[in-house]
């Protein structure tokens, strides 16, 4: 038992000293691990040593390099916090320069206004400067104009008084020599009276002288007026319309004188001649700009046309040819008429002021009268050509002696407007004018007195050469209007007899009528329409129209 008991604490003894064994062993197995680590790194970084050693010069440069971007990143954090900071001042900058920007931005949209504003009002007082050049022009050509009719009237005035004088001598030379006779017969009688107390008396027979005057009767007998034709029925449509006569705008119409033709002239350098029966037409060409008035001969041999291009052109009808050029106007040329009694003489009226007579067989001008303003229309009063009326852009009418070239009476203040047409009645003893004040005046040249002025609510005159005529027996007046209606008043009665619309579109520049006053003739400008009106006692057929 004792022997058993102490076998095993032996082994517990020996177990115990087993286990404090393997207790100390294993305190070092860490310690072995870590020492082997530390071989191994060792080895490592040996052999790492080893190879650096072999290239020593990279690794300075790779150090060099690690510096430099050390010292590079260092700069560039300096850089980044400069930056922000002048980032910080920039934006504080940039909304003053926005705010500076946006002031400015103001200030100029007003200084664009003001300049649009500027620039509108100078190119305003450009264009106010021009017209007062241009009315500074027209006064200076006035002014040149009223000198020389100042210097005109000063020579008449010094030759009035040089004959005033001459006839205030001639005047008392007479008075003297009546003076002388009557003092010779009052000598005479008193001697005879003397004779008669120193003779002796003796009685004769009384004897009675009766003394008869002589006196011749002078019948004053009038001249018989133009018998009319025929009587004017007054239409209410157009019996014949003609559209698309021309190519530019159509500016005048004209009616031979014994009526076998009427003609158109126009923007486009054309005149159109029909035959009034027919209404075939012809073309006259030669002009170089537009064509502004017409007018026949007596005999219809020859047509003169007016023209912008500051001439007057004739036209022999029986060969449709140019026949003459008549130059000399230095303005446009808006007005010809021939003298009724000689075809050889036209008479012309210019914007240059001036009205020229022209001798076609010698192919010149006979003489010039100077106005003071522009002439729109002229007419001949006689048959001779002696007398002339013009109406002027003043809106003065005048008349004028041709054989002397002076004025023979002008009459300011008939129109608020210029004339722009004149006409004399088929008796020659009134005159019409048609203005841009929208009405027509029926004037007495005789008396120079207007008769009657001649207005419609609806009548307005379109253009500047817009010409009103007298029916051919004088009892009614025509006009068109701006508004295409074309106006009729009896002479008689001074009353609107009607007014004919619808039928023209734009402005009617003119009215014409047959010499024997069976039809009458208008015109528009802008559709190039001509209306024939039926105006005879017979109605003729149906009305149609012509392109």
């Amino acid at each position: 038992m004792a022997a058993a008991a102490g076998a095993s604490d032996y082994r517990q003894q020996i177990w115990t000293q087993l286990q404090a064994r393997d207790k100390r062993e294993q305190q070092y197995h860490a310690l072995i691990a870590s020492n082997q680590r530390l071989a191994q790194q060792l080895a490592n970084y040996k052999k790492a040593k080893l190879s650096s050693q072999k290239q020593p010069s990279n690794v300075t440069h790779l150090e060099q390099q690690i510096q430099q971007l050390k010292e590079e990143r260092a700069d560039m954090y300096k850089v980044q916090s400069e930056n922000a900071q002048r980032l910080v001042l920039m934006n504080d900058k940039l909304r003053t320069m926005e705010n500076t920007e946006a002031q400015h931005t103001q200030s100029f949209n007003a200084a664009t206004l003001e300049n649009k504003k500027l620039v509108e009002k100078c190119a305003l007082q450009a264009e106010q400067l021009r017209q007062k050049d241009g009315a500074i022009q027209v006064l200076q050509d006035e002014l040149s104009a009223i000198q020389l009719e100042i210097t005109t009237i000063e020579e008449k005035n010094r030759n009035l008084i040089k004959e005033n004088q001459q006839l205030v001598q001639r005047w008392m030379e007479k008075m003297n020599q009546e003076a002388d006779k009557m003092n010779e017969a009052t000598a005479f009688y008193e001697s005879a009276l003397r004779m008669q107390a120193q003779s002796p008396k003796k009685p004769r027979p009384t004897s009675i002288a009766s003394t008869s005057s002589i006196g011749k009767d002078y019948a004053t007998s009038s001249q018989q007026q133009r018998k009319r034709i025929t009587s004017i029925i007054l239409p209410h449509r157009p019996f014949r319309t003609l559209t698309n006569t021309h190519d530019g705008d159509l500016f005048c119409i004209q009616a031979s004188k014994t009526g076998s033709f009427f003609a158109t002239g126009s923007e486009d350098r054309r005149i159109k001649l029909y035959d009034s029966a027919t209404l075939t037409s012809s073309t006259l060409s030669g002009a170089l700009q537009s064509i502004t008035s017409l007018d026949f001969s007596a005999d219809d041999e020859f047509l003169a046309a007016t023209s912008t291009d500051c001439s007057v052109r004739v036209w022999n009808l029986s060969t449709r040819r140019l026949a003459h050029t008549l130059t000399g106007h230095i303005g446009k040329v808006f007005a010809a008429r021939f003298v009724p009694a000689d075809v050889s003489r036209v008479v012309t009226g210019s914007h240059d002021r001036t009205l020229k007579v022209w001798d076609l067989n010698k192919g010149w001008c006979m003489r010039t009268i100077f106005s003071f303003s522009s002439c729109n229309d002229v007419a001949v009063l006689d048959p001779d050509g002696h007398t002339l009326v013009s109406g002027h852009l003043d809106n003065t009418l005048r008349l004028w002696d041709t054989k002397s070239g002076n004025g023979i009476k002008d009459m300011q203040g008939l129109h608020r407007g210029q004339i722009t047409s004149v006409a004399v009645s088929p008796d020659g003893s009134t005159v019409l004018t048609n203005s841009r004040d929208n009405t027509l005046k029926l004037i007495d040249i005789r008396m120079y007195e207007v008769v009657h002025t001649f207005r419609a609510p609806s009548y307005q005159n379109g253009v500047n050469w817009s010409r009103a005529s007298f029916s051919p027996d004088g009892c009614y007046v025509a006009a068109g209007g701006k508004d295409g209606t074309i106006h009729l008043w009896n002479t008689s009665n001074m009353q609107l007899e009607r007014v004919l619309q619808g039928f023209h579109k734009s402005i009617v520049c003119g009215v014409a009528w047959h010499a024997l006053g069976t039809e009458m003739y208008t015109a528009d400008m802008g559709n190039k329409t001509v209306c024939v009106w039926d105006t005879s006692i017979e109605q003729k057929a149906n009305s149609y129209v012509l392109k």
